[in-house]
């Protein structure tokens, strides 16, 4: 599967509370007041990969490793455990159905690593987030 197909497939939000899907952490700063929240960032910009490069019938497998973010806008009188409550129950089924798609699967779904993002961390907006690291996103080629 190449990268371009991959963003197509992250990007359906179908079944979702997710506003929006980005890539890019540069587009997303540029998105000028239009975004629609919550937001997922998938940050393919200096992920990882492993790969078996051989020629083979065997249908290969490519296992990407990437920070993925979960951003809510921030208003000052909410209150951010209620906020990044309601951020993680979205963000839990979005993953859930990203794990359910043909040819991806969440390989280390089962015990991602995450930090809460107060505001300020994620952009100058007033958003806090959820930042899961080290996603290991296993894709069927």
């Amino acid at each position: 599967m190449t990268l371009s197909a991959l963003k197509a497939k992250l990007k359906v939000t179908t079944g979702t509370q997710i506003g929006d899907v980005y890539f890019d952490w540069q587009a997303y700063l540029n998105e000028v007041r239009d975004k629609v929240y919550p937001v997922v960032l998938w940050q393919l910009d200096g992920s990882k990969f492993t790969e078996d490069l051989r020629t083979s019938t065997i249908q290969k497998v490519r296992i990407l490793t990437l920070n993925v973010y979960g951003i809510a806008f921030f208003e000052l009188d909410n209150d951010p455990i209620t906020v990044w409550d309601t951020l993680e129950a979205k963000l839990k089924v979005y993953m859930n159905a990203v794990n359910a798609m043909s040819g991806l699967q969440i390989a280390n779904i089962d015990k991602i690593s995450g930090q809460y993002a107060s505001e300020g961390l994620m952009s100058a907006d007033r958003e806090i987030g959820i930042i899961y690291n080290g996603v290991q996103l296993k894709i069927s080629c």
